[in-house]
């Protein structure tokens, strides 16, 4: 425990230096600028938010299982944390998804933590690239794009199709193992692959854990899936919400495809602190494309960092009032 909350300590003040360094790049009169313009509509966005990340924690929850009775708002807590640390951090996942492990371990077993941590985040991103494609699918039925437009889009379609594919085969036979085969074949990571193999046994139970997870409980699954698909629609509502706020009219169609466009276009780019800049560019290229003003998308783009800032100094506090130690009893774990 003592050295959990060492690990938990360091976590957070490097969380706290990193958050002021980019409030200070960012820019504190820019800041308040931008709330001041969004004004009471900053309620509502968090609001959408707070759905979202119950519905995140919703899927998180299908994963680990209902039969263990994990409190749900200390589950949601550890998922606003763990998004603080992973936008703060130059890689994703780098600091969320350990953390998210290092906590629930102490419930349910770091086997089961880190595969519901694993298979979480494949699901996760199983639901953007279904997110993707419904947008796809939207826009050949809804505008009518040039032949070159067509072309374009049939291609994405494809490679979003297998990308899918290649997710479902990972839930079918495992990731982990094909993982450390992967850093095993790259020079410098070579050493991290094999301390890896050498957990063996851990590893082995936590494959057969995701394995078990689409062959057995096909129902959790697809319910985990739907939470997280709906929560990627729900998130739309922030860009319409914006637009309101700066007097511009958009519909939900708008919307979803300027949320699919710019998290597309950002995630090619995932090695950036909060994206910074790459988002504001996304939204640049994809307003220009709706006809709309393109600087109105830097406009909301800066306006998305606001509510960032604000739940990653929520996340940080959460990190410190919400200490996950009473671990719970369940037959199935040793």
């Amino acid at each position: 425990m003592k050295k959990d909350y060492k690990i938990n300590t360091i976590f957070f003040a490097v969380g706290i230096g990193i958050l002021s360094f980019l409030v200070i790049r960012f820019g504190i009169v820019k800041l308040i600028k931008e709330i001041a313009q969004i004004g009471l509509w900053f309620i509502p966005i968090i609001i959408v938010w707070m759905v979202i990340y119950c519905m995140n924690t919703l899927a998180w929850k299908k994963i680990i299982g209902n039969h263990l009775n994990v409190n749900f708002f200390q589950l949601v807590s550890l998922k606003i944390s763990s998004f603080a640390l992973n936008y703060i951090t130059p890689v994703i996942a780098l600091g969320g998804e350990p953390w998210k492990v290092m906590n629930i371990k102490r419930l349910i077993g770091i086997e089961r933590a880190s595969s519901s941590v694993i298979l979480y985040d494949l699901m996760h991103i199983l639901s953007h690239f279904f997110f993707w494609t419904f947008t796809l699918f939207l826009i050949f039925f809804t505008v009518k794009p040039t032949l070159a437009t067509y072309i374009v889009l049939g291609v994405v379609f494809i490679f979003l199709i297998s990308l899918i594919l290649i997710i479902y085969n990972w839930y079918k036979k495992g990731i982990v193992f094909s993982f450390i085969n992967f850093l095993n074949k790259i020079p410098f990571l070579k050493k991290l692959a094999a301390n890896l193999a050498k957990q063996g046994e851990t590893l082995e139970e936590i494959e057969r854990q995701i394995v078990e997870f689409y062959k057995t409980r096909r129902k959790d699954f697809y319910a985990s899936l739907a939470y997280e698909f709906f929560a990627r629609i729900i998130g739309s509502i922030e860009f319409f919400l914006i637009m309101q706020a700066i007097q511009i009219d958009i519909n939900l169609f708008e919307a979803i495809y300027i949320s699919a466009a710019t998290s597309l276009l950002s995630n090619l780019v995932g090695f950036v602190p909060m994206q910074l800049g790459t988002r504001e560019g996304s939204l640049y290229l994809v307003y220009e494309s709706l006809k709309l003003a393109p600087e109105q998308g830097i406009v909301v783009g800066l306006a998305t960092r606001v509510r960032e800032f604000f739940f990653i100094f929520v996340g940080l506090i959460l990190m410190r009032i919400n200490p996950l130690s009473k671990p719970i009893e369940d037959e199935s774990i040793s």
